[in-house]
């Protein structure tokens, strides 16, 4: 697998953005840019050849292209075809294609924000990628003098959020015992839909496990039941409402984070972190007022 690292201290030059339909027999033409284009197919079966390489891309399934790359339909879709597309451009001068071995390092590496994007893959059920492609769209249409610049922070978030869920993913996969991509996709899906009210019988239902199978499983891979690992996720966005937010009362930051029992909400912090929900928000503000 090849991924292209850059720098995200700055945000991508944004040059254009769509979203191609087609009834039947789409056949990308042939052709060389000179900038980078991302493709996310949301419907039908896109086929194409970057380089050296030939692609089916199906719903959810991304590719990267790379400038001065030809690349080319191999045969038509059958059928209806959606996919969004944007053009973009790298301010950082030494942004490089790297290969799986290279790319690790940069994943462990925090001391800078950097892009990390895999050449091609495939997103989660729950990913927010064509949700950001959406807003984008709609950014590119408007008029103004920040429009242009307002589409480059919308770009730059896209690319990061892709980043962030590949991230996530090999870190998954890392793991000493492979996790299934299923219970990699409910963990994720968990985390992204901490402010639910959802059941045990109701996850299930929706990954298409029973709901016993589904506890086991996901315990042996995770190390928590599902309501627990629920339970952690909006305990770590309660920390940040605590810390940013100061005039959220308890009981309004209960409620957003999906926990209706305000009293269950403290009791589920303290055995979480501690320390009282009102205990974490007060030393933060007293580290606040100390910081010179």
């Amino acid at each position: 697998m090849l991924y292209l690292i850059a720098d995200a201290s700055r945000p991508v030059s944004f040059l254009s953005a769509g979203n191609l339909t087609n009834e039947d027999q789409f056949l990308h033409p042939r052709r060389v840019i000179d900038s980078y284009e991302l493709i996310s197919v949301a419907r039908g079966t896109l086929y194409i050849r970057s380089g050296d390489c030939d692609y089916c891309l199906t719903p959810g399934c991304f590719l990267l292209l790379l400038p001065d790359e030809c690349h080319s339909g191999t045969r038509p879709s059958p059928g209806e075809l959606s996919f969004y597309w944007t053009h973009f451009r790298l301010s950082d001068p030494e942004a490089r294609v790297c290969g799986e071995q290279e790319t690790a390092a940069y994943f462990h590496d925090s001391s800078r924000p950097r892009y990390i994007l895999p050449k091609t893959g495939t997103l989660s059920p729950n990913s927010r990628v064509n949700v950001l492609f959406v807003q984008l769209l709609d950014l590119s249409r408007r008029l103004g003098c920040f429009a242009r610049t307002q589409c480059g922070y919308a770009q730059s978030t896209l690319l990061l959020e892709l980043t962030n869920e590949c991230s996530f993913r090999r870190r998954l996969w890392q793991q000493d015992e492979k996790i299934p991509l299923e219970i990699a996709d409910l963990m994720e899906w968990l985390q992204l839909n901490y402010d639910a009210s959802v059941s045990v019988a109701a996850v299930a239902e929706k990954f298409g496990y029973h709901p016993s199978y589904l506890a086991s499983l996901f315990k042996r891979y995770s190390g928590y039941t599902v309501t627990e690992y629920l339970n952690r996720q909006r305990i770590r966005v309660a920390k940040n409402l605590l810390t940013s937010t100061p005039r959220l009362t308890l009981a309004e930051i209960s409620e957003q984070v999906g926990i209706g029992d305000e009293k269950y909400f403290m009791r589920l912090f303290k055995r979480y972190e501690g320390v009282t929900a009102t205990a974490y928000r007060k030393a933060f503000a007293q580290k606040e007022r100390n910081r010179i």
